[in-house]
Parts: structure tokens; C-alpha cells; sequence
């Protein structure tokens, strides 16, 4: 399935549970604090789809050339780093 259809089915499982707990729950403070919890649920739903999906359209159109070279970049940054750290000290004794 595709990134926005999941989204989609997330938004309206959400709502559906949203719907379901308000009939569970009588009338009074704890209504309003289950309506509170499932619509910050709901809202941050989504912020996180809208946030991700510039990072879904990024990664969708990635080739798998560039996605090895960004590995071994992130693999290799730490020995480079320390490598400079020792030629760093060795240079100031």
C-alpha cells in the first residue's frame, strides 16, 4: 500500500476508536479527558504525516547508488573523526 492510504487508514482507525470510546464512556470529566487524549492522538497523526512526508517523497525517488554512498559516508565518518582526533594530538605534543 501506498504512504498516503495508510495514512488514511491510521486517520480513520483513530477516529473510529475516538468514536467507540466516546459511547463506553458516560457523560462528565472523563468524557472530556478521553475526547482530549484521542484528539492530541489524532492531531499529532497528523503532523507526523505531514512532516514525513517530505522524507517519504525524498526517499521514493533515491537510487540505490546514492543510498550506498550515504551509508558508507555515515560508516566511514567515525574513523575519520578519530583519525584526526589522533593526528590532532599527536601534532600538538
Amino acid at each position: 500500500m501506498t504512504k498516503p492510504i495508510v495514512a488514511e487508514q491510521e486517520e480513520a482507525r483513530l477516529y473510529g476508536e475516538l468514536q467507540r470510546v466516546l459511547e463506553d464512556v458516560e457523560e462528565g470529566e472523563q468524557r472530556q479527558k478521553m475526547l482530549n487524549h484521542m484528539i492530541r492522538q489524532v492531531k499529532f497523526a497528523q503532523w507526523r504525516t505531514r512532516r514525513l512526508r517530505r522524507f517519504d517523497q525524498y526517499f521514493q525517488n533515491l537510487r540505490p547508488a546514492s543510498l550506498w554512498i550515504m551509508l558508507a559516508t555515515g560508516a566511514l565518518m567515525p574513523v575519520v573523526l578519530f583519525s584526526i582526533f589522533i593526528w590532532i594530538s599527536l601534532w600538538v605534543e
